[in-house]
């Protein structure tokens, strides 16, 4: 049963549907007053909700991505996470994810580097996965962090470059962070998943109204907002991850939401991690919407945060 505080901002985003609704415009024809306000205002997220007391961030360059350096005094210094935050490759930035990342920070004792990499449309694949494998070798290469005590991890878009950052990492045989963590990963940017259909998109309060209207003009996917279609496969793996080969990986945690469009996304990256060999661990929070933890007021959202602090301090091996 969802919480009084699930229920609350559950109605809160319903209400939003319409407003969401309004901003979807056609990829191969980008808004640039509509795409700026978007972007504004994911950003003003973080400025203004919540953050644990006492949350510090610095301003950093990974190999001359502007990054967020977000600790607060539960975070050990030798315990890192790079997370990418989501947005489908449009929208997002460390400011907009510094509310969330405050929490993430403190439940899971960490100090978390955000980078800010490139962003569609103006910036087309593969850019954001050279922004991720560049910031993780900063962080080994250049801040002197071991393998051993680097996790990375990502939401939505974020994921899928998580995961993407991994399967680089392997191919190029660079040592592999200690462990990574998902949240609603979005591992099909093909959408043929079995979730991406109007049932779901009723369900879904975030990700719903949008499709909806991408449907409605003959569009079934997110993709061409930053691949262009001459590289558009979907049998890339470093695009669609449910097709990479994640043997040899580190182990990872998903988690996912039952009333989500991309429900289907970590259900078929499970199976792929599965085949794989991949060790890992999957949760699904009943009758929430993609990414809740952007709500960090929810009891929900630091339960989740708690089960990755769980999971990843299983798999840190700091020395100090």
């Amino acid at each position: 049963m969802l919480s009084k505080e699930a229920k609350k901002s559950q109605r809160k985003y319903r209400a939003l549907g319409y407003t969401v609704n309004w901003f979807y415009w056609d990829p191969h024809n980008v808004s640039k007053y509509k795409l700026k306000l978007q972007r504004i205002i994911f950003d003003m997220v973080g400025k203004y909700n919540p953050k644990v007391k006492g949350t510090s961030k610095e301003e950093i360059s990974l190999n001359g991505i502007k990054t967020w350096k977000v600790s607060t005094p539960n975070s050990d210094p030798n315990k890192i996470l790079l997370y990418f935050h989501g947005g489908a490759y449009i929208v997002g930035s460390p400011q907009g994810y510094y509310s969330m990342m405050s929490y993430l920070a403190d439940t899971t004792g960490t100090t978390v580097y955000i980078p800010d990499y490139r962003l569609g449309p103006e910036n087309r694949f593969p850019s954001q996965l050279e922004d991720g494998v560049n910031a993780y070798k900063a962080l080994i290469e250049d801040l002197n962090y071991k393998p051993s005590q680097v996790a990375i991890g990502g939401d939505s878009a974020g994921g899928n470059l998580t995961l993407a950052t991994l399967l680089k990492l392997k191919e190029l045989e660079v040592q592999m962070p200690v462990a990574s963590i998902c949240l609603s990963p979005w591992t099909d940017p093909a959408a043929t998943g079995e979730s991406y259909n109007e049932e779901m998109a009723e369900k879904d309060v975030i990700l719903g109204p949008i499709f909806k209207k991408m449907w409605s003009h003959g569009i079934r996917n997110f993709h061409a907002y930053y691949v262009d279609e001459s590289d558009m496969d979907e049998k890339n793996p470093l695009i669609n991850p449910i097709h990479g080969d994640f043997s040899g990986c580190p182990p990872m945690m998903v988690q996912v939401s039952t009333d989500e469009l991309l429900l289907s996304d970590s259900r078929s990256m499970k199976e792929t991690l599965e085949k794989s060999g991949c060790e890992y661990e999957y949760y699904e929070w009943e009758g929430l919407w993609h990414v809740f933890h952007l709500e960090v007021g929810m009891p929900e959202t630091i339960k989740s945060f708690k089960m990755y602090g769980e999971f990843l301090n299983k798999h840190y091996k700091v020395t100090v």
